[in-house]
């Protein structure tokens, strides 16, 4: 019971990991809020990023000192931090600060998270729960796009009520539309969730037992030497190049699907969030069937397979297609990745948890190029993401060749 309670809570860690992907979706909803230019609002989402390039490593340094369950309180504490920030005071800059300490938190839970389900979770169970935890955590991805539409018709009816007895001015009423005027209604529902998953890690989730008598204390030196390792190198890069190919995939989508279907970025948004979840649901379960390597084989081939839809012109069948099966094939591409470097270096689970974080920056630097591509054409961009997908083939393949060695 208390071992069910410990995976529990930990899959609550990993739903509020979802929320610190709330900066890349509020964008262009912030820039219509606060009037101001396209690139003053991208800082929002680059204050959020920037946090894995900056914390990753040395929370892995810190985590290997003071263990993980005190680390993931830290980074639980510093994202309550700043959802509480825009509850009391309601600015761009207040906005800025916020996003900075989330993206500060949802870090060193990647850090600290990934590695400690690997603690709490049953023997052979890790790389499915992994998975299932990836799936909880799009759940929390794809709550701030509905929530930003739930909280904008919340806010302007509200408003409107007030207004009509002359309580509260008719600005307040939302002239720019429901989804412009909703957005800070999320913030008091994440610290709310986030207080609970504070509360469950803190009584339910145990110090790390099983791998402290291998894990020593590490440092930054070490952290990054460990990249000397071919293998974890490899992986390091796979996850960098596939956290790009998937931040692609979500700024070019909103208008791929515009010119296909006519649909508004929030939608289109949610429906590669909602195939990305199914994909991890299925994920978890398939992966108590094969093995970590044959299913990333999969996983790739079906990736691939959406993106070479792409170029198939645009009607609305196929542009559905492709995107619910990039979405299904792009879900469990992290989560294998990174089980599979832990599960074969497990006394190095602080080094590599650090770097396979830090590895997410990926996201910042190949959209540049797919953004540079697309200036020619539209889809150009996808040749990067294609090029993105064979290095990860390469990936599998590797995993494949130190399989048989062993």
């Amino acid at each position: 019971m208390k071992k069910s309670l410990s995976v529990f809570s930990i899959f609550l860690v990993f739903l509020a990991m979802g929320f610190g992907d709330a900066a890349g979706q509020l964008v262009s909803i912030i820039q219509k809020a606060f009037e101001v230019t396209p690139f003053t609002a991208s800082l929002v989402s680059f204050s959020g990023m920037i946090m894995f390039g900056v914390l990753s490593v040395p929370t892995g340094v810190l985590q290997s000192k003071i263990g993980k369950k005190k680390m993931l309180i830290t980074g639980l504490i510093l994202f309550l931090i700043g959802t509480f920030l825009p509850i009391f005071s309601f600015s761009f800059t207040v906005i800025l600060l916020a996003v900075l300490l989330m993206g500060a938190g949802a870090t060193i839970l990647q850090v600290s998270g990934n590695p400690l389900m690997r603690d709490v979770s049953p023997e052979g169970r890790y790389s499915s729960n992994l998975s299932f935890a990836q799936a909880v955590k799009a759940i929390g991805t794809l709550s701030t796009s509905i929530l930003v539409i739930l909280g904008g018709i919340i806010t302007a009816t509200v408003a409107y009520a007030f207004t009509l007895g002359g309580i509260l001015p008719l600005t307040l009423a939302g002239a720019d539309g429901p989804i412009d005027t909703g957005f800070s209604i999320i913030f008091p529902i994440f610290a709310i969730v986030l207080i609970i998953t504070l509360l469950c890690v803190i009584f339910f989730v145990p110090n790390s037992q099983n791998t402290q008598n291998i894990e020593q204390p590490t440092t930054l030196g070490k952290c990054l030497g460990t990249l000397k390792n071919h293998y974890i190198l490899m992986m390091f890069l796979g996850i960098f190049f596939y956290c790009g190919a998937e931040a692609s995939m979500f700024n070019r989508i909103p208008s791929i699907l515009d010119g296909a279907t006519n649909l508004p970025p929030a939608t289109a948004n949610i429906v590669l969030i909602i195939a990305l979840f199914v994909g991890r649901l299925l994920g978890g379960i398939t992966l108590r069937k094969i093995k970590p390597n044959t299913f990333l084989f999969i996983t790739i081939g079906i990736s691939m397979l959406g993106n070479i839809m792409l170029f198939f012109p645009y009607n609305p069948i196929t542009t559905w297609m492709s995107f619910i099966l990039i979405g299904i094939g792009f879900a469990n591409i992290f989560p294998l990745i990174f089980s599979m470097c832990i599960d074969k270096y497990p006394a190095l689970s602080n080094e590599i948890s650090g770097l396979m974080t830090t590895a997410i920056v990926g996201a910042a630097f190949v959209p540049l190029l797919t953004g540079l591509a697309a200036n020619f054409n539209e889809k150009y961009a996808f040749i990067v993401t294609i090029a993105c997908l064979l290095y990860l083939v390469f990936v599998a393949l590797g995993n494949r060749k130190k399989a048989a060695a062993v």
